[in-house]
C-alpha cells in the first residue's frame, strides 16, 4: 500500500507540471494597417476588401460543409456497426458455441478539428493584396490569455 502512495506522488508531479504547461500564454497575431497614399491605391483596397469578404464567406461555407460531412461519417459508421451487430447477434443466437457474443456498438462523436482551418488563407491573402495596393501592414504578436504580468 505504501508503494502505491509513493508511486502516486511520483506520478502526480509530472502530471501537474504538464497540466500547468498546457496553460501557457496564448499568442495572437494582430495587424496594423497604413493605407496607401494615392487615390488609386485606396480604390485598389476596395477590391482587397471584397476579396476578403468573399474568402470569408467561402471559408464559412466550407467549414459548414466539412462539419456536415463529419456528422454524416459518424452516422454512417454507426449505422454500419449496428448492421454488423444485428447480423452477428443472429449468428450467435443460432450457434452460441461457434460464435462469441457480439458487443453492442456505441455511437462515436464527430471530430471537427480538420474543419477549423478552412479560412486560414483569407487574412494572408488580404494582407498581400493590401501591400500590393501600396499600403503597409505591420504584424505584432499579442498575448491574449495566460499572460505573465
Amino acid at each position: 500500500m505504501q508503494f502505491f502512495k509513493n508511486m502516486s506522488r511520483f506520478v502526480a508531479w509530472p502530471v501537474a507540471a504538464l497540466a500547468l504547461a498546457a496553460c501557457g500564454p496564448v499568442i495572437e497575431t494582430h495587424y496594423d494597417y497604413a493605407p496607401p497614399a494615392s487615390q488609386a491605391g485606396m480604390q485598389c483596397l476596395t477590391a482587397c476588401q471584397e476579396g476578403q469578404n468573399q474568402c470569408n464567406r467561402d471559408a464559412a461555407e466550407a467549414v459548414q460543409q466539412c462539419r456536415y460531412n463529419e456528422e454524416r461519417r459518424v452516422e454512417d459508421e454507426y449505422y454500419e456497426a449496428r448492421e454488423r451487430y444485428n447480423e452477428d447477434r443472429l449468428l450467435y443466437a443460432a450457434a452460441p458455441e461457434k460464435f462469441s457474443k457480439p458487443t453492442e456498438p456505441t455511437k462515436g462523436y464527430p471530430s471537427y478539428y480538420q474543419c477549423d482551418n478552412q479560412g486560414s488563407q483569407c487574412q494572408a491573402n488580404f494582407n498581400m493584396c493590401y501591400r500590393s495596393c501600396g499600403g503597409q501592414v505591420r504584424e505584432r504578436q499579442v498575448c491574449v490569455a495566460n499572460c505573465e504580468e
